[in-house]
């Protein structure tokens, strides 16, 4: 059994709210399945070994094998699956005992059961992707690695639900925890959720090796299914999305141009993206409450930026695209689509139908030019706000205090002969300075300014006997 230490929290109430104070000093772990409950020894726990016992069956245990991949795909740790013998005993074990009124898992700790799950006879023997035994099996996982239950550790409500962490006793915020899960049969979390991930990432650091390369994330608005870089994951139940996507790194994308719906995509971290309202998890049997979304963005991990979807592509509805600090590159697709940068330099294409583009600063805070492309470039003067981003096929720009159609842009772009200056023009005379003239690069002061009130930027030099006023072609906006 390995060995366990104490820790400190993150001092986020969020996550800290799923930690205790004890974990395993290491990262790889053995696992298994035992055939006999005799192979736990006496004395045993609670006598789960001894009452009823029951060896996992082929479903059951790949539920586990998959959970076991998720942790190790969002943290540094790695399972190793063994045969069970009297002799020869795994770190975690799996199997089944009527002792548990429903499961229950051992948390770290120096004892002989500690690492151990159990689950009852009857609730757990068919577990698939988005139903309450899948869930249950990646919840006791966590246990077994060191998570607690949000309400015992003191999660703040305002995030304890499964809508963030599968360790809630929450279907929704404000529920009840005492009078169990009240889920559609297909409406149960399908992964780690954010404040999961968060969490067990404290304890044994973040995985950036997953998916680390260029990954295109895409779905099926059919039946749920997610496909990497086009290789499918398996499909949900009930055609539900319920899960959260981290990422270790490279140049990502949802792609969710196969949609008709009007999508809400957000590629802020902590943020959701509903893909449709079919396929929106109902948290209550009756659906009078249903997830903030379908697909969750991961937490950063330590403020590292790497784990961001940096593109989006949307489908043929009116879409709402969100973008974060990355160099993000947006496309609306058909529809009325809004689309938002942040601090990056972004790129935008509206595509068909009558698009928006939706900046943060006022339209006086902002450079327009045109590129070689007829693409327009708007520069932001503010540092970290919105970058200098390059729109395509747009119909609208929504500026804080304004909004102009594309046309009505041209009146305020640079001129053709941008980023030419006039020939230098003798302006005043007599100021006594008798080296060199206005010869040097770097000997005689030089300042921009608007001198004659045309809206340009004029470079002002002083020289031999005079200041010398070169009148730009850079319109000032």
């Amino acid at each position: 059994m390995p060995a366990v230490v104490t820790y400190s929290l993150t001092g986020n109430a969020y996550t800290d709210g799923l930690l205790g104070d004890i974990k395993w000093v290491v990262n790889s772990f053995t696992f298994s399945f035992p055939d006999y409950g005799s192979y736990y020894g006496t004395p045993y726990g609670a006598g789960e070994s001894s009452t009823n016992f029951g060896a996992l069956n082929p479903t059951q245990q790949a539920t586990v094998r998959s959970a076991l991949r998720m942790y190790a795909a969002v943290a540094n740790l790695n399972f190793t699956e063994i045969a069970e013998t009297a002799t020869q005993h795994a770190d975690l074990r799996f199997a089944m005992s009527s002792t548990p009124g429903t499961a229950w898992a051992y948390f770290p700790s120096v004892s002989a059961e500690s690492g151990d799950a159990w689950f009852n006879q009857t609730d757990y023997t068919s577990p698939a992707r988005g139903n309450y035994a899948d869930l249950t099996f990646i919840h006791e996982i966590g246990h077994a690695l060191g998570l607690e239950h949000p309400h015992e550790s003191g999660m703040p409500q305002e995030r304890d639900s499964l809508e963030y962490t599968v360790m809630s006793y929450r279907s929704y915020l404000g529920a009840s925890t005492t009078s169990g899960y009240g889920n559609e049969t297909w409406g149960y979390a399908q992964s780690l959720m954010m404040y999961d991930v968060a969490a067990i990432q404290h304890l044994y650091g973040a995985n950036f090796a997953t998916n680390s390369g260029k990954t295109v994330y895409s779905w099926s608005p059919n039946s749920g299914e997610m496909y990497i870089n086009g290789v499918g994951q398996g499909a949900p139940g009930g055609n539900k999305i319920f899960q959260t996507i981290w990422d270790g790194g490279g140049a990502d994308t949802y792609d969710l141009s196969n949609y008709t719906t009007d999508l809400t995509i957000n590629l802020q971290p902590g943020e959701w993206t509903k893909t449709s309202p079919a396929q929106l998890a109902k948290l209550h049997w009756d659906g009078s409450r249903t997830a903030v979304g379908t697909i969750a963005n991961a937490l950063l991990y330590n403020n590292d930026i790497r784990s961001l979807i940096e593109n989006a592509l949307g489908g043929s509805g009116s879409d709402i695209i969100s973008g974060n600090v990355a160099n993000n590159t947006l496309w609306g697709g058909a529809g009325n689509d809004r689309l938002f940068g942040a601090s990056g330099n972004d790129t935008f294409y509206g595509g068909t139908g009558i698009d928006t583009v939706v900046l943060q600063g006022n339209f006086e805070d902002y450079v327009v030019s045109q590129g070689n492309s007829g693409a327009i470039i708007l520069s932001d003067r503010l540092v970290a706000r919105d970058g200098v981003d390059t729109v395509s096929e747009m119909e609208y720009f929504a500026f804080a205090n304004t909004t102009y159609a594309t046309s009505q842009l041209s009146n305020h772009l640079m001129s053709a002969a941008a980023g030419t200056f006039a020939a230098p023009s003798l302006g005043l005379a007599a100021f006594g300075v008798s080296a060199g003239g206005w010869t040097s690069n770097d000997r005689y002061l030089r300042e921009l300014a608007d001198v004659n009130g045309d809206g340009r930027a004029d470079i002002i030099g002083f020289g031999e006997a005079g200041a010398y006023v070169a009148p730009s072609h850079w319109f000032v906006v």
